[in-house]
């Protein structure tokens, strides 16, 4: 039984909200191979996908701030909704580049909690609805404890 106060989750939010977070799961536990090149292609690929998380996720702020004030914008609310996507782009090119940087991944937890706690703050005020917030800390704890099988991926030297 749901308390008083829990929003009710949409249905279709909440399983297209798991299914996009599968593909970061999926790709961090390849990671995890004994086959270093196996390993080493599901960490690119962990990074390239959180990238694009970060990114749909800054792309939702956008929108938000698109809808609160669609004649006059935030400037600075708009940016401040494409940094966690383009860090999240810059970190996923610097993981490509340079391979030994691939424990750094784990700076996408911080990126994903960085977003969550802007949103959680700021989500009456945007427009969001009242059960977007609950929904982000269920996924955004998901996604940081996927985040953090990276570094174990590079501890256990798999790459």
């Amino acid at each position: 039984m749901t308390e008083p106060n829990t929003p009710f989750l949409p249905r279709a939010a909440l399983r297209l909200s798991f299914l996009g977070l599968i593909p970061l799961a999926v790709t961090a536990l390849v990671s995890l191979s004994q086959h270093p090149s196996t390993a080493h292609v599901g960490a690119v690929s962990f990074a390239l996908y959180a990238a694009v998380l970060l990114s749909f996720l800054g792309g939702v702020r956008c929108g938000f701030e698109l809808m609160r004030a669609p004649q006059r914008p935030n400037g600075l609310r708009l940016l401040f909704s494409a940094l966690p996507g383009l860090t999240g782009w810059a970190l996923a090119l610097f993981v490509v580049i340079v391979p030994g940087a691939l424990g750094s991944s784990s700076v996408f937890a911080g990126l994903f909690a960085a977003q969550y706690v802007w949103d959680h703050r700021s989500a009456a005020d945007a427009g969001a609805p009242e059960w977007y917030p609950l929904l982000r800390r269920v996924l955004t704890g998901g996604a940081m404890i996927v985040c953090l099988l990276i570094p174990l991926a590079t501890v256990l030297r798999r790459f």
